[in-house]
């Protein structure tokens, strides 16, 4: 597959002010249209794209205020003051990258205490450390907080919080797939999310298709065999109860926020 940069994103200028104009010229072959270029010069466009603040990272709306739940792990359910907003790169050809949206989660006083990508997450605590937590088939998401322990959402000035999603965005939307005893590391060294396995913990065939499976499954659940039921707080840990759909039956494992695993996982007969 051939990746066609457009001059729109910061990734896409790199890239090509590491060439000069003639090898840029030599990729186009001709097709000038079909990498973004706008009508004009090509030698000039070629200059233009090479000036400072070619390319920004914008938000496109005001920043929307709202409130996130979050099931802490003594079972309360904490409310939060919550700001989102949507940003995209624009050039100075009027270029746009699509949008990608930012969650801000903060306590009353304004202290960052999560902030990520706006994707479709549950939200679960460890007292103030907040993960963003997804289920996928054989497959759970974590997500921290990667802010820095001493930042603040702005009321007064928005270009603050504007820098704050510069800042981190590249890894706000960052996963890497790990094991659950590396779960850890990536939370504190790389400041991104883990997409951590759980087939292991389970007996073997929990994750397999079972008699229910249909030709209709295949196209109302081509990758959901399995679906979240429900996330509960008992004792300290977080019990995810899990069905496949296929058979059916259900099956659960207890999650230690704290330690960052899994201390029992089973089928439910």
């Amino acid at each position: 597959m051939i990746t066609i940069h457009k001059f729109v994103t910061e990734d896409d200028v790199n890239y090509y002010k590491s060439m000069s104009n003639d090898d840029i010229k030599k990729r186009l072959n001709g097709q000038r249209e079909l990498y973004g270029f706008p009508d004009g010069d090509i030698d000039v466009l070629l200059e233009q794209f090479r000036e400072e603040g070619f390319t920004k990272y914008c938000r496109r709306r005001d920043w929307l205020f709202s409130s996130t739940e979050v099931l802490n792990i003594d079972g309360k359910i904490k409310s939060y003051h919550t700001w989102t907003a949507s940003f995209k790169f624009i050039n100075k050809w009027d270029q746009e990258s699509a949008e990608q949206q930012y969650k801000i989660i903060t306590d009353k006083d304004k202290k960052i205490l999560w902030i990520g990508g706006s994707q479709d997450y549950y939200f679960i605590s460890a007292d103030k450390n907040i993960y963003g937590f997804k289920y996928e088939h054989k497959r759970i998401v974590l997500f921290p907080n990667i802010s820095a322990e001493d930042e603040y959402f702005s009321d007064d000035n928005m270009d603050i919080n504007d820098q704050l999603i510069r800042k981190y965005r590249k890894n706000a939307y960052t996963l890497q797939f790990v094991s659950l005893d590396r779960a850890r590391t990536v939370f504190t060294e790389r400041k991104i999310g883990a997409n951590i396995s759980i087939d292991e913990y389970f007996e073997k065939g929990f994750f397999y298709k079972g008699l229910k499976w249909n030709k209709s499954y295949d196209f109302m659940y081509p990758n959901d065999i399995t679906i979240l039921v429900c996330i509960q707080a008992k004792d300290n840990l977080f019990y995810i109860e899990i069905e496949n759909i296929t058979y059916p039956f259900h099956g659960y494992m207890l999650l230690d926020l704290n330690e960052i695993r899994i201390t029992d996982a089973k089928k439910i007969i």
